[in-house]
């Protein structure tokens, strides 16, 4: 028999979702108990310590996790705006789940569950009740270390999108008050984006170069070493057509959110010119 307490009753219910999963035949006596809340005995032999930690790990990442991030970025990062907070809560899952920075994170475990799992099973003893709120309180800080990391990359993320931010506004308000120059600009996606006339006419490095050293393109934070999005600010096009094979390449997307409406994006084959693609 398995005898496990836990605090709240949220947690309790979710377990015994997770449990009844794993075999819907498991024999659960459930009762109150005044010192330690919610006590569970389970009968079925069947059941494995494995089983019970995997259904814990499922209680901790739906019930336990989100707060334990927002404590960090409360009392570690000192965020007091609820907005913020969220925000870096939805930007932490992220890295969390993102390939890239598992390793860092994780190390060998590669997975935030596979590290809870292996903090749990260290932790549990098996002949003894196991107290939920006990190990999460007591057991948990090299988790809470592990998310203090990732909620830092949380907020590096969050002041990107908020310098990103910044920028497209800037870069919206320098337009609003600037005159069209050119009718037509035509671009080709790429490694950098190759930009044509209304004629067809392909523009030069050294031309884009001329005319952007006349533009204040310092004013938005960006100068004639920027070669994508810089030439289309300088040249002010009307309307901007877009060929490609992916419209949800990053410098697409940014030019888009620039101009807005002013972009269509096409399939390669409708460029209107004749192309030497070599």
């Amino acid at each position: 028999m398995k005898i496990i307490y836990f605090r709240f009753d949220k947690e309790v219910i979710y377990f015994c979702e997770k449990l009844f999963r794993l075999n819907e035949e498991i024999e659960v006596q459930w009762k109150r108990d005044k010192h330690w809340g919610n006590e569970l005995r389970i009968t079925d032999d069947n059941l494995s310590i494995h089983d019970v930690i995997s259904c814990f790990v499922e209680v901790f990442l739906y019930e336990r996790l989100h707060q334990m991030i927002k404590k960090i970025a409360a009392e570690d990062y000192l965020y007091s705006d609820e907005e913020e907070i969220e925000r870096i809560c939805q930007l932490t899952d992220y890295i969390i789940s993102e390939e890239s920075y598992q390793k860092e994170l994780f190390g060998d475990y590669k997975t935030l569950s596979n590290f809870i799992f292996h903090i749990l099973k260290n932790n549990i003893e098996v002949t003894y009740p196991i107290h939920f709120d006990s190990l999460v309180t007591f057991c948990m800080q090299p988790i809470s270390e592990c998310l203090g990391r990732a909620v830092g990359l949380g907020i590096d993320e969050m002041k990107r999108e908020e310098e990103y931010q910044n920028f497209v506004h800037s870069v919206r308000y320098y337009l609003r008050n600037r005159k069209s120059k050119t009718d037509v600009l035509h671009i080709i996606q790429g490694d950098y984006f190759t930009f044509y006339n209304a004629k067809g006419e392909k523009y030069s490095r050294v031309q884009l170069r001329k005319l952007m050293h006349r533009e204040p393109l310092y004013l938005i934070g960006l100068d004639d070493n920027e070669m994508n999005l810089s030439p289309v600010i300088t040249l002010l096009p009307e309307k901007i057509f877009v060929y490609g094979d992916n419209p949800s390449e990053a410098k697409t997307l940014a030019l888009i959110n620039l101009f807005e409406e002013k972009v269509e994006f096409l399939p390669l084959e409708k460029f209107p010119f004749h192309l030497n693609i070599k």
